[in-house]
């Protein structure tokens, strides 16, 4: 894992506001205000009234009371004087939490009271632990809090306290005995801003010895097990758990009418872990198993489909291509599939971008589902040009002719997987050839372009 650590601190501000120094009866107070820009020192507090007996804070809407001020490096009972303060305060504004920060103090004989005025930053970003199976993420979440008290699983978009949870996941693996490195990296979004910052564990291999499901009957826990086997062996990450969770678990339950079945990896449960033992003496090694919870849910059957929005061919059509029978459970992963066959036969009457919309209305109480299937035809494309790339004149001019879509005829988006191997007999046998089509439609024009990029790789 890479690591990434920008990091742009927010400036802050510490505004004091500039009073006179006032005196009180021995039972008032004495307070001091005082502006950074002011020429004037401040009237240090007297030893006697130096203690600081409360913290208080105004303005944050993420953050208790108590978190800023034990953040603020201020415990009670302690001496303190302006220059404490301005460090507390500086403390707060390098963590990045906060845009403003402000404070005042007065003293009496009593003590000193100090108050915090602040604005939260305008940005926090989610925190994910990746790969800490030493730890579940509650544990993570409540240790490191417990160190970094402005953490609360999210992270502001700059300053210091991402380094500061680093240093403390750090801290727990050293304290627990266990090899590798904290890295963290600043994830981006889709649009290209800080989406996340994701911690992870270096230069230790954690290793998937066994997967084992929970809630699964007897009728599933083959496939599932057979599914299973394909990832013993392989090095952990929640990225690949999350995959197999989706591609592999639930279509084993989408495929038997267990339409809202949901699964979740529990704690991963160490068989061995990491120590001084390495793979090519680098690399210590993390052994567990990962129990996966599965909750089935009602079994749906059919009851019916309702198509709209098919102009252009008959319902009967389309019906056909539905494997599904009135009062089967219902199989999701077979209607895509059968889905795919109707934008297929719409791509084949040059309707390239048509699109078939499915959705279920459940009836929970009698255990049915019941589709409406939109259908979006959008318009006719033509052949455009055809381009063939990588091979010489002479091949080229016989691609060409076996070609049988002429410029201008309605595109039919089946043609080029029947045309591929009928072009590879044209070619000459002794040489490997490698093809990549690029098939591009023109919006503007209604037309499509077919571009066949041939490479020769080495003889046969």
């Amino acid at each position: 894992m890479k690591t990434f650590r920008p990091i742009a601190l927010r400036r802050f501000l510490v505004a004091l506001l500039a009073l006179p120094l006032q005196c009180f009866a021995p039972t008032g107070a004495a307070a001091i205000q005082i502006k950074p820009s002011s020429s004037t020192a401040p009237r240090p507090i007297p030893p006697s009234d130096s203690k600081l007996i409360e913290v208080k804070v105004t303005g944050s809407k993420r953050f208790t009371q108590d978190e800023v001020a034990a953040a603020s490096g201020l415990p009670l009972g302690a001496t303190v004087g302006d220059e404490e303060f301005r460090k507390a305060a500086r403390q707060l504004g390098e963590s990045g939490a906060f845009n403003d920060i402000a404070y005042t103090y007065s003293y009496s004989s009593a003590g000193t009271k100090l108050i915090f005025q602040i604005t939260d930053a305008d940005k926090f970003v989610p925190a994910h632990f990746l790969d800490f199976v030493w730890f579940s993420d509650q544990e993570l979440l409540q240790k490191v809090h417990e160190r970094a008290p402005l953490f609360n699983g999210e992270l502001p978009v700059s300053g210091r306290l991402p380094d500061q949870v680093s240093d403390i996941l750090q801290a727990l693996l050293v304290g627990g005995g266990i090899p590798g490195h904290v890295e963290y990296l600043r994830t981006p979004g889709p649009d290209g801003k800080l989406a996340s910052v994701d911690y992870g564990v270096a230069n230790v291999i954690i290793r998937i010895r066994r997967i084992e499901f929970s809630g699964a009957a007897a009728s599933e826990l083959p496939l599932l097990q057979a599914a299973a086997e394909k990832l013993s062996g392989r090095d952990y990450y929640r990225a690949l758990l999350t995959a197999f969770d989706e591609h592999a678990v639930l279509p084993v339950y989408h495929e038997h009418g267990y339409l809202k079945a949901s699964c979740v990896p529990q704690q991963p449960r160490l068989v061995k872990n990491a120590t001084p033992e390495t793979i090519d003496d680098k690399e210590a090694v993390t052994l567990l198993d990962v129990t996966i919870a599965i909750t089935p849910g009602a079994q749906y059957k059919v009851t019916g489909w309702d198509w709209s929005g098919n102009k252009n061919i008959p319902t009967e059509n389309l019906q056909s291509l539905l494997h599904a029978k009135i009062g089967q459970p219902a199989n999701t992963v077979q209607l895509e599939n059968d889905l795919r066959a109707v934008q297929q036969l719409y791509g084949s009457r040059g309707y390239v971008t048509a699109a078939v919309k499915a959705d279920a209305a459940f009836g929970d109480a009698a255990g049915t589902v019941a589709y409406q299937l939109a259908v979006t035809e959008g318009p006719v494309y033509h052949m455009g040009e055809l381009e063939f790339r990588g091979i010489d004149n002479n091949l080229t001019a016989r691609l060409r002719a076996a070609w049988k879509i002429h410029s201008g005829d309605v595109y039919d988006a089946t043609y080029l997987k029947e045309f591929l191997p009928q072009a590879r007999k044209l070619l000459p046998p002794a040489i490997d050839w490698e093809v990549s089509p690029h098939v591009t439609a023109i919006a503007k024009d209604k037309t499509v372009d077919v571009d066949l990029q041939y490479t020769a790789k080495a003889p046969q």
